[in-house]
């Protein structure tokens, strides 16, 4: 897509979501070039280039980054890197040696529909969902004690976009929500009764009801959730998961669904993905697995397309661009 007054040249990698780039194009203006390649051309061929859009790569989960790294490789030019991901996994390896490069990632694109999504693992919990169904089928007339939201203490370990979401619909529901986040000062938006440094994580989660994972994983948060911190939490508790497989200790998970206080573990993350089909997650009582999706929606390829018009418009005038990122720290 060039134009005659294209002063920005934008190379775009990966294959998901196909992005709408009429819409990309019409945000950022006149000045940008997108330059879009087939699969099997490479990257070296299409000249110098100030930026990359680095979409998803072949499959959704177990990708390959080949691509991005290839496009890195043959454009040392590259000034600017915008990941359609959140997460930074891995950008600290690939971007070493190119300090210069300016990356923002996507932060904010999938808030509401991972925020719903915990919401729905917190009802479930509360309401027993399966275990009603699971009598529906063996036509028995059961009646189970039920809970509500409101008498839950929630912790949420994260208040970036997608916590601060979760806060948001927690709200009429009259839980009892605290926060935990690297940097305290910034506060909780008035969603949550307190917040918390990330050193204090254990501590915050004496008497839990619900832990809800929404950080990114870094060296810091590696393992951060282990048996002291599960040991910690009130009988019947459950833990949530859409941020990183890493930051859970598994074995210590296990144990602690085995032995108590936690009753339930809604895992929509994992060190490994796809999940290896001989682990013990699959088949663990208490355990609710879902194949990291907790972000999808309709919406999505939408969001995306004008979160990164938006960006390339503000590149090519010169503007500050949002969600700097640091591929060392993680986030």
């Amino acid at each position: 897509m060039a134009s005659a007054t294209a002063r920005v040249r934008c190379l775009v990698v990966g294959r998901y979501p196909e992005p709408d780039l009429d819409l990309v194009q019409h945000l950022a203006g006149p000045e940008v070039e997108l330059v879009v390649i087939p699969p099997e051309q490479s990257s070296a061929e299409v000249g110098p280039v100030d930026c990359i859009w680095m979409l998803f790569s072949g499959r959704l989960v177990g990708v390959s980054s080949d691509p991005f790294v290839e496009a890195l490789a043959a454009h040392p030019e590259v000034r600017w890197v915008h990941t359609v991901s959140a997460g930074l996994d891995q950008m600290a390896e690939l971007l070493a040696g190119r300090p210069g490069i300016i990356l923002t990632n996507s932060v904010g694109v999938v808030a509401i529909p991972i925020a719903e999504f915990v919401v729905g693992c917190l009802l479930q919990h509360c309401k027993r969902y399966p275990e009603l169904w699971a009598h529906q089928g063996q036509h028995s007339w059961e009646v189970l004690p039920l809970r509500e939201l409101g008498d839950l203490r929630v912790v949420l370990f994260g208040l970036g976009a997608i916590g601060t979401a979760t806060a948001r619909l927690l709200a009429p529901f009259g839980a009892r929500v605290v926060g935990v986040r690297r940097h305290p000062d910034l506060g909780g938006d008035g969603l949550v009764q307190s917040v918390h440094p990330q050193e204090d994580f254990q501590l915050v989660c004496q008497g839990a009801d619900a832990v809800v994972l929404a950080a990114p994983l870094t060296a810091e948060t590696r393992g951060v959730v282990d048996d002291r911190l599960l040991a910690q939490l009130n009988q019947g508790s459950c833990l949530v998961n859409i941020a990183r497989g890493g930051l859970i200790d598994e074995l210590a998970l296990l144990s602690r669904l085995r032995s108590g206080p936690l009753q339930a573990a809604y895992l929509d993350a994992f060190e490994e993905e796809p999940l290896p089909p001989g682990s013990p997650l699959w088949d663990a009582p208490g355990v609710f697995i879902s194949p990291h999706v907790s972000w999808s929606s309709a919406n999505f390829t939408r969001r995306t397309c004008e979160l990164f018009g938006e960006q390339l418009r503000r590149f090519a005038q010169g503007q500050p661009l949002r969600n700097l990122a640091d591929p060392v720290r993680g986030y």
